[in-house]
């Protein structure tokens, strides 16, 4: 029987160690979800029959999905970016359908848009994405609830362009254009204006919150206001200001995706490639038998540097990511009464305007 010299034994069971390490961490998915669900979506072009709707959309940034968020760890600091992304990607795929009105990403929910689209990253490994995607309506009511998920090939990532998950975001795009392909022009306009009601009483809700009711559980109009009432001129100047504001930071979504964007891919492109390989070593280890002489040494060696890959790309990308959100710019935007300047994260920021447009509101109306 052949031995092994303690030195050798001693390194070889180190690096039995570390590889076993490697293997367990990269094998742990950030969420706590089965990507077996049984919620795929099918390949199809984007929808673009019928005539499209004057509907304005809003897609708010995304959930982590994550119980708790650890700034430092650099899995949470990228899963906190691939929020901010998947809403761009989602919002340019809404765009690019042209079957409604302007489609904006905002930082938080608002009553800004007749139509509010919300979503949480159930899963995301690179190979996998799990969505859970919701939307409402200004009246309440669930144009869509439910889960989509895609999967890549290698192949996916190689010499091509663009978002590799595209299926699965044209397949929410197209749930959406099914639930509003149906409506009426009635509706649609009855929306509208309820969408702007609703707006005018998230900024002034002691003026406008008796024009709602709720019936059923869905939000309807009680009554609209007066001809020429002068509020609500004032409240359509005010949501101009906010468009304004929100078409502002939407570059800075732009410039998140043109920064991070290549960045990210290559590093979900990494960590499919690390997955991949994983798997068909833990099926090759299952069929051997326990015999060391058979390369365990030199597997384990490679788990270890698939690992030490991953994790130094994963390291680039988290100070990249970092990186931008200390250098947010402000955003410096002219109210009418006064030049505004906001500063911190995108969503600080719109936190800041919305407060400043109450005021105005108050101020307009010669309240303290």
């Amino acid at each position: 029987m052949m031995t092994m010299h303690p030195e050798r034994r001693s390194a070889f069971y180190w690096w039995l160690y570390i590889g076993s390490l490697g293997l367990a961490l990269l094998s742990q998915p950030l969420s706590a979800a089965d990507p077996s669900w049984p919620v795929s979506v099918a390949r199809a072009p984007i929808d673009r029959s019928g005539e499209p709707l004057d509907i304005e959309l809003a897609v708010v940034v995304f959930d982590d999905g994550l119980p708790t968020f650890d700034e430092n760890d650099a899995r949470h600091k990228l899963r906190s970016v691939e929020t901010q992304l998947v809403a761009v990607v989602l919002r340019d795929i809404l765009t690019e359908g042209q079957r409604f009105g302007a489609v904006r990403v905002l930082p938080s929910e608002s009553q800004f848009a007749a139509l509010t689209i919300t979503g949480t990253i159930i899963y995301s490994d690179g190979r996998d994405l799990i969505l859970a995607v919701r939307a409402e309506d200004a009246s309440g009511q669930l144009w869509l609830d439910r889960m989509f998920r895609w999967t890549v090939q290698e192949q996916d990532y190689r010499g091509k362009a663009g978002e590799p998950f595209r299926p699965l975001f044209v397949a929410v795009a197209n749930a959406l254009w099914g639930h509003a392909r149906n409506l009426s022009e009635q509706s649609v306009s009855r929306l509208q204006e309820l969408a702007y009601i609703r707006y005018a009483a998230e900024l002034a809700p002691d003026l406008y919150s008796d024009y709602l009711q709720e019936q059923g559980g869905l939000i309807t109009l009680a009554r609209l206001p007066a001809r020429g009432d002068p509020m609500i001129a004032r409240i359509n100047r005010i949501r101009n200001q906010e468009a304004l504001f929100i078409d502002t930071v939407d570059e800075q979504y732009v410039e998140l995706a043109n920064t991070l964007g290549p960045t990210y891919t290559l590093w979900r492109r990494s960590s499919l490639e690390q997955a991949t390989y994983l798997e068909s070593y833990v099926n090759r280890a299952s069929e051997r038998t326990n015999d060391a002489d058979r390369g365990s040494f030199a597997s384990m060696q490679q788990v270890y540097s698939t690992y030490r890959s991953v994790k130094i790309q994963e390291q680039d990308l988290f100070e990249i990511a970092t990186g931008f959100d200390n250098e947010t710019e402000p955003t410096v935007l002219d109210s009418g009464e006064r030049v505004v300047r906001l500063e911190g994260t995108l969503e600080n920021q719109y936190a800041q305007w919305r407060d400043i447009l109450s005021r105005l509101i108050q101020l307009e109306r010669g309240l303290p």
